[in-house]
Parts: C-alpha cells; structure tokens; sequence
C-alpha cells in the first residue's frame, strides 16, 4: 500500500468516525432503536470505500450493485460534513461565553432527534435535486468566430461530449438519452472528452453500454480522447471497443478533416509520455482551422501560443457538489465556461455524467453544442 494511499484512508476512517459519532450523540433519546442508524451509516461509509477499490479490478454485477449504492455516500459525507462543522462551531461559539445548549435548550435530547430528521429531509431534497442535475443534461449552444478560412461551407456544428463517466452508475439508458439529445443538435462532428469510462471499462463492456453511440450521426465522425480515468483503468480495452461503434481515437495525433480542419487529440496530462502541444501543431498547414481536444484545462498559454483555433476540455465537473466548486475555480484559470487568449477559443466543459453519485449541485450535466463560422475567403 502506498504511503498517499494510506494516508487517504487513514483521513476517510477518522472523519467518518467524527461524523458517525456526531449522529449518534444527536439521536440519544430514541435509545436502542440509534443501532438502526449506526448499522445504515456503517453500511454506507463500508460500501463507498470498498466499492471504489473493488471496481477497479472486479468486473461483476454484485460490485457494480454495490458502488451504486455506496456511491451515494459521496453526498451523505460531503453535507453531513458540512452540518456537523456548523453546528460543532456553534457549540465553541457558546462554550466561549461560557454556556452550553443542553443548558439552554429545555428537551434539548428531544430537539436534537427533530434537528436530525429535519437534516435528513433536506439532504433527501438535496439529493433529489442533485439526481435531476446529474440526469438530465442541458444542451449549451456557443456561437465562435473563427478567424481563418475552411475550405466548403463557412459554419461547422461541433457538439462536445465529455466525463460519461461509464459503468456501474451511468449505463446503456443514460447512453441512448445523450444520443438523442446530440442527433437532436444536428451535428457535423462529434467529440467526445475524455472520462468516457469511470476506470475500469470491463463492465461497460460487460453490459455493452456503448451500443447506442452507433445510432450517432455525425457526418464528419466521431472521435474520442483519452482522459485520466481511462489510464486508470485498461486504456487500449477502451479504444478497441469504442472502435466497434465507429468511435475514431485521437491518442497524441491530428488528422485533417474533410480537408477542412484539423483535429488534434493530446494524451491526458497524466501520461507519462504525452508529447508537447507545439510538437503536435507543427507540422500542420496553419493556415487551415485547429480544433484541439485536452481532457484537462491546462497549458493554456502554450496552446494559444502553438496557434491553435479551439480548445476543447472537461474533467473539472465544475466541482459537481458545491462547495467542490469553490476548489476548482481556484485550481483552474477557468473551470466551466467559455474563454478566449488573444485569437484562441477555449471551452470548458462541466461534463455530461458525474463522479460516483449520479448527483451534482451548483452545476447541471450539459452538452456541449458549438456553432462555428469562419471567414468567407482567403
């Protein structure tokens, strides 16, 4: 076990312990009937923490089951966290003045039952909420003006697809409905940014979840990049059966597209050997557009510098669960949205799928339709 590993686990244990703890304390006046709730709160913290590792290298439908259910617990831990530091900084706030609310309160072991059940209401609403966020993606249209001319028509209709995030959480159903939804856009091209796999793409291939991405159409094709989580998992595994359903890979390569424009796919930032954006520009006509596809937001100044047309990324989920986003606006230039660096075009993506639970708040699952022109001639 690696010593990053050990210290995540060492952290996970001690504050599900604080949180667990803090919910026992709270339920005191239902007496034994509390083992209920310790033995479900058990059960979830269990389920998360196994079910992440045994994904990873079991492919079968008791562990998919099982991170479907203990995902869950994402939500649960995040927000439970965020009450139990509240209310623990209320209780120093009074400690510091001397009093205590078992003190003030009168039936406060009672009220303490009625602040549980009223925490548990709202993070079911927070949950429904964050279901519906995280299942139902919005189609984001984005006008750009592309300063070079593309030989054919002068519009191009890109939609951009990225963390799917597929296996025992998102599957086949939630394929079919993405599909419609970019038919629906009329696209020229289709992209799709990385995290197509949520790691290990055994059970996608399992319970064949791409079977849908057959029914795209896109006359100018579809074409994928890597993200970190397919280096998590079996990388070529994912490439050879996207393959089946005419999904074309772009793995540190460009290709010109219907003598159009080029297409340029970059490794993702966690590969040990991803080769350099100025590399993979330089032996591409310039005068011809460039779209380039980086799971990651990052290296922005080299890729504006490498004369690039578009940038195209996913990966940060906008955070997915508020307050996450807080972190991730302050980790990227840009973590969602759209950007522009002297005559490039960046676009960041927050993603179609989620993380573990199928949830998002403060961010909704979206896809990506851009709308390009170019000039009119030479």
């Amino acid at each position: 076990m690696s010593l990053f590993i050990f210290i995540a686990l060492i952290c996970y244990a001690s504050i599900n312990t604080y949180l667990i703890l803090r919910g026992w304390q709270m339920l005191e006046a239902l007496g034994s009937y509390r083992y209920v709730y310790l033995a479900v709160a058990l059960f979830g913290a269990t389920a998360f923490f196994v079910g992440l590792v045994l994904k990873r290298t079991i492919d079968s439908p008791y562990t998919d089951a099982l991170w479907a259910v203990g995902s869950w617990w994402l939500v649960v831990f995040l927000y439970a966290l965020v009450a139990a530091l509240s209310f623990d900084l209320l209780r120093l706030a009074l400690w510091a003045f001397g009093k205590k609310l078992s003190a003030l309160v009168v039936g406060w072991p009672a009220l303490k039952v009625a602040l549980f059940a009223v925490f548990a209401a709202g993070l079911a609403v927070i949950a429904g909420v964050g279901y519906y966020n995280g299942t139902r993606a919005k189609v984001r249209t984005l006008d750009i003006a592309v300063q070079k001319y593309s030989p054919g028509a002068g519009e191009l209709t890109i939609v951009a697809v990225s963390d799917m995030h597929l296996g025992a959480v998102y599957g086949r159903r939630h394929v079919q409905r993405w599909v419609a939804q970019i038919n629906e856009c009329r696209p020229d091209v289709v992209l799709l940014l990385g995290d197509t796999f949520d790691d290990n793409p055994a059970p996608v291939i399992r319970t064949d979840a791409c079977a849908g991405l057959s029914q795209l159409r896109a006359p100018l094709g579809v074409y994928a990049i890597v993200g970190n989580h397919e280096l998590m998992g079996d990388p070529a595994a994912a490439i050879r059966y996207l393959a089946q359903y005419g999904v074309r890979p772009l793995t540190d390569t460009a290709v010109l597209v219907d003598n159009r424009f080029y297409l340029v796919g970059r490794m993702d930032r966690s590969a040990k050997d991803r080769k350099g954006i100025a590399e993979l520009l330089a032996p591409l006509d310039d005068s011809l557009p460039v779209v380039v596809l980086d799971h990651q937001p990052c290296e922005w100044e080299a890729v504006a510098a490498a004369g690039a047309d578009l940038c195209l990324s996913g990966h940060t989920h906008h955070g997915q669960l508020w307050p996450f986003s807080l972190a991730t606006q302050r980790m990227y230039e840009k973590d969602w949205g759209y950007l522009q660096k002297d005559r490039t075009h960046f676009y960041v993506s927050c993603g179609v799928g989620a993380w573990a639970a199928p949830a998002r708040i403060g961010s909704r699952s979206e896809i990506v339709r851009l709308r390009l022109t170019f000039l009119n001639e030479l």
